[in-house]
């Protein structure tokens, strides 16, 4: 008699089991995948929610594009309370655009465009680098007044 039920029982079960998960006629579903993050070194002002009144493009120039490290524009002007939207593009390599006395701090990686908007409301002159190539000549200034 365990045997019977070995036999019967036990393969009954699994076959209830393997219907009640589904069968291989049914498509499976794909799977998602997880949301994908900036590295934990970039941190970007919180954007205002609201398109700045002004956008402005950074090309972060290096030796696999143009030949030299160098933000392009490199000086920048703007008023005490403008918000501005700047849209970061690295040519061939990783870069920053950091200006820490403003608490900006943004990566851009190889061949990517990011974008941040950003309140100054400080009055000063204020050294931009980009951390890895400052050395290499890789340097601005924003001055806000």
């Amino acid at each position: 008699m365990p045997r019977l039920i070995a036999f019967i029982v036990i393969p009954s079960i699994l076959l209830v089991l393997g219907a009640a998960c589904g069968s291989d006629d049914e498509p499976a579903s794909a799977p998602t995948a997880a949301p994908t993050s900036a590295p934990a070194a970039t941190t970007a002002p919180p954007a205002t929610g609201q398109p700045a009144g002004k956008v402005l493009d950074v090309i972060n120039h290096d030796q696999g594009g143009s030949g030299k490290y160098e933000f392009e524009p490199n000086e920048f002007n703007f008023k005490v309370g403008e918000t501005v939207t700047l849209r970061l593009t690295s040519e061939t390599e990783f870069h920053t655009y950091t200006v820490d006395d403003l608490g900006i701090d943004v990566a851009v990686e190889a061949g990517e465009t990011v974008e941040f908007t950003f309140t100054f409301d400080q009055a000063g002159t204020f050294g931009l680098i980009c951390i890895p190539h400052e050395s290499l000549g890789m340097v601005g200034a924003i001055t806000v007044q």
